[in-house]
């Protein structure tokens, strides 16, 4: 099976940022959601548990630069909700989904971003 982050990564599309080891990724217009992205580790791997310390560490600098890629969005969000679970698409990635003051809070507009299929992984 061919994995749609690695093959992403490849041609480098809608690339943010990145560090060593994670690539922060806008993610696709159909996701309708202004400042919606991703940060995806650059090795094909599907469990935090065989992160090295390293590239725990460097996740926090990935994470410090999406969060602030989000304070200069034309209308910066009120929250940045995080949402990790590797299992639609098996290779470590976790959602920056911003909520915005016009949207639900909580679950609800996780659900909404991710689509519906989202709170059946949980």
């Amino acid at each position: 099976m061919t994995c749609p982050i690695c093959e992403a990564h490849k041609i480098g599309k809608d690339i943010i940022a990145q560090t060593e080891h994670w690539i922060l990724r806008k993610a696709p217009e159909d996701k309708n959601l202004n400042g919606y992205c991703y940060l995806e580790s650059k090795k094909h791997v599907e469990n935090w548990q065989l992160l090295s310390l390293e590239e725990c560490q460097d996740f926090g600098n990935i994470l410090h630069k999406g969060l602030e890629a989000s304070l200069v969005l034309p209308s910066s969000p009120d929250k940045v909700y995080f949402a990790a679970i590797a299992e639609a698409v098996p290779h470590l990635h976790m959602h920056l989904v911003p909520r915005y003051q016009n949207h639900s809070k909580g679950i609800g507009h996780l659900e909404q971003a991710l689509g519906p299929g989202f709170l059946k992984a949980l």
